[in-house]
């Protein structure tokens, strides 16, 4: 094992032991360990942004007029600069510019995104549930396919259900007919589930995780001991 190795090892285990502290009610080496991380994750994406975006995307047109992006290099520069006037207090109104353009193609790529990488996807694949090519083969229909498709449709329709709001009152309670509460509960459990599967998920993540640190001790305190 090379010294890197062993010192990267070592700091693992160091920040691994730190992080279980927080299970003794020791917050002094968790909040350190906390931080540590922060710090690293900053620098790292601030590293990261400078090299990939920065010099570039920005300082490399800059540095040659003649080129063909000095013209498009002097926009982001220009809400960069904007942005940096923030910092005093007569700048501020200044600065709402660039956030607010940056807010909207923001909010417009993410909804593009959700659209067409997961709601379309998503809708498409509920419509071919009911394709007669898949419920119906060799002149039989195909039962389990059948209630699959349903089970899906009750479950799109009914999650739909919980966040309809038919009125409110002067209290301001809802006012709902029966049977959208009752479509809403089923679309409740629906809810439950995928929420449940999530956190299942982000469980088994967490405990590969933990196993792997584990593993890391173990290895480490063979080697000393």
């Amino acid at each position: 094992m090379s010294l890197s190795d062993l010192i990267v090892m070592i700091l693992g285990v160091a920040l691994t032991i730190m992080v279980f502290s927080y299970i003794l009610g020791d917050r002094l080496f968790f909040g350190i360990a906390t931080h540590i991380l922060i710090g690293v994750s900053a620098g790292f994406l601030t590293l990261v942004t400078i090299q990939k975006v920065i010099l570039p995307l920005l300082v490399a047109p800059l540095s040659s007029p003649a080129a063909p992006g000095f013209l498009l290099a002097l926009v982001p520069m220009t809400l960069s600069i904007l942005l940096i006037l923030m910092l005093f207090r007569r700048g501020v109104q200044a600065g709402a510019i660039p956030l607010a353009l940056l807010s909207g193609v923001l909010a417009a790529l993410a909804i593009i995104g959700v659209t067409r990488g997961t709601l379309a996807p998503q809708l498409l694949s509920i419509f071919s549930r009911f394709d007669p090519a898949q419920l119906i083969q060799e002149a039989e229909p195909q039962w389990s396919s059948l209630f699959e498709a349903m089970m899906i449709l009750l479950g799109v329709i009914s999650v739909l259900f919980v966040f309809h709001h038919q009125g409110k009152t002067k209290t301001g309670g809802v006012v709902r007919p029966v049977f959208l509460e009752g479509i809403g509960s089923i679309g409740q459990i629906f809810i439950g589930i995928t929420f449940g599967a999530l956190f299942v998920g982000l469980f088994s993540t967490a405990l590969i995780a933990l196993i792997n640190s584990l593993s890391d001790i173990i290895t480490f305190l063979k080697l000393w001991f």
